[in-house]
């Protein structure tokens, strides 16, 4: 029996357009009335994380960030990892240095240098541009973004090597245009692992949707993985079932078959 639903958001409950397809929140909204905990697990900050769930109308624990911070229904912070200081201020030194577009995520704002593009879901509100980053990192960041193939690919090599530092690279067709640097225990299955944990479930019980790179340890980790047709390959060779689109509701398609029929 599903008892939790874990969703990632970008090209999973939302398609490609941007657009909450109607039958993704009816059928999250029938789940939730069945006693269901709904969990949307992305790498969005807290706020662009919230609409989304205003919009589904039910109690929504959020893990945000790919599982750097989490909230649950009652809005009351349960996880926060951070990078360790002195790292994040010797990359802020390299970024300033050789004019990288790095992003700092400190606190929910974003931090960013002259060279750095707003084009991500998660830079629309609350972003600050800063003349120099190693003087404006003053407190650990949950986040470092590394924009483009130049960028990610320094970041890579800057902490390859080191071992308290989780990498998500980001790829579509199998170019590298960013890459996120967090703490080793900020993934999606961690968080889902200590919210079930703390409310009493198997990971047997979860049902886990997504469409990246980041989602493949969610989706082995849960009783049931569900990837949408057109996502990324480690994420349908993650997944147990390959749902409909996004754009057609494969978020409906999978609650209805593993949740709302059994």
């Amino acid at each position: 029996m599903i008892r939790v639903i874990a969703t990632d958001i970008d090209h999973t409950l939302v398609d490609e357009r941007g657009l909450l397809p109607p039958i993704n929140v009816e059928a999250i909204q029938s789940a939730a009335a069945r006693g269901i905990r709904i969990v949307l697990a992305t790498a969005r900050r807290r706020q662009p994380t919230q609409e989304v769930a205003r919009r589904l109308g039910v109690p929504v624990t959020l893990v945000c960030h790919n599982g750097g911070r989490v909230w649950d229904e009652k809005d009351r912070e349960l996880i926060h990892h951070t990078i360790d200081l002195a790292t994040a201020r010797r990359l802020a030194a390299l970024a300033d240095e050789h004019n990288l577009p790095f992003i700092f995520t400190i606190d929910e704002i974003n931090l960013f240098n002259p060279r750095a593009t707003q084009g991500t879901p998660s830079m629309n509100v609350d972003h600050t541009a800063v003349p120099s980053l190693i003087t404006a990192v003053a407190l650990p960041p949950t986040r470092i973004i590394a924009q483009g193939f130049q960028a990610a690919t320094f970041l890579i090599e800057a902490l390859g090597r080191e071992q308290n530092i989780h990498f998500f690279q980001y790829a579509r067709d199998g170019e590298i245009y960013s890459a996120i640097a967090a703490h080793p225990m900020a993934t999606k299955e961690n968080a889902l692992a200590e919210l079930c944990r703390r409310w009493g479930c198997d990971a047997s019980e979860v049902l886990a949707l997504g469409d990246a790179e980041a989602d493949v340890g969610m989706l082995r980790w849960a009783g049931v993985g569900v990837s949408p047709k057109g996502s990324m390959p480690e994420a349908l060779a993650a997944a147990n079932w390959i749902s409909p689109s996004a754009r057609l509701g494969g978020v409906a398609v999978a609650i209805h078959r593993y949740a709302l029929l059994s």
